[in-house]
């Protein structure tokens, strides 16, 4: 989650230096993350949190505990990033 939000940190595909070194690139990582069974889930987190900030609230019987952490990890996460860049700037 950590670096799903911060993925412009991680590589520049057009100017890859994992390219030519032969090392995986961490984007193709966390892209392949994303694509895994917690990555899903943590995609239906963000899905239901867009809804939510649309205004839009699903009855809470539709929505499994799973989502509901995940959901809450991924506030947590966004709390961490803004903390992060207050800090930086």
């Amino acid at each position: 989650m950590y670096w799903g939000l911060r993925r412009d940190e991680l590589c520049d595909k057009r100017i890859c230096p994992h390219e030519e070194s032969g090392k995986p690139c961490p984007l193709d990582d966390l892209q392949a993350a994303e694509r895994s069974e917690p990555g899903q889930l943590l995609r239906r987190a963000l899905d239901l949190r867009a809804l939510l900030k649309l205004g839009l609230n699903p009855p809470l019987e539709d929505i499994a505990a799973d989502e509901l952490y995940a959901m809450l990890i991924v506030e947590e996460e966004r709390n961490r990033l803004e903390n992060d860049k207050d800090k930086e700037g």
